[in-house]
C-alpha cells in the first residue's frame, strides 16, 4: 500500500466508522497526528473494533495494536524475505 489513510490515536470509534464507510478499508495505521511520515503508533482494524459500545466516546488509542506489537519490515522487502520476518 502505497498511500495508505492514516488516522490519529484520538478519532473516536464513530469517526472511524464514518471513515470506513467512506473509503471502504478496515484497517488503519495510526499515527501521531494521522497523516503518512508522522511516527507509527499502531493499527485499528475491524476485528479490534467489531464489538465496541460507547463508540462517540472510545477512542482509536485505546483498542489499536500498538506498533511494538506488529511485526513490521522495511520498504521495498522481497516476499521471501517477508515471509522469513512473520515466520
Amino acid at each position: 500500500i502505497m498511500d495508505p489513510i492514516c488516522v490519529k490515536p484520538t478519532m473516536s470509534l464513530h469517526e472511524l466508522d464514518e471513515l470506513r464507510r467512506k473509503c471502504g478499508f478496515m484497517g488503519f495505521p495510526v499515527t501521531e497526528d494521522g497523516k503518512m511520515g508522522s511516527k507509527l503508533l499502531g493499527l485499528v482494524t475491524k476485528r479490534d473494533t467489531d464489538f465496541l459500545g460507547n463508540r462517540a466516546s472510545t477512542q482509536v488509542g485505546a483498542v489499536m495494536n500498538k506498533a511494538a506489537d506488529l511485526v513490521l519490515a522495511e520498504e521495498g522487502v522481497e516476499l521471501a524475505a517477508a515471509n522469513q520476518i512473520i515466520r
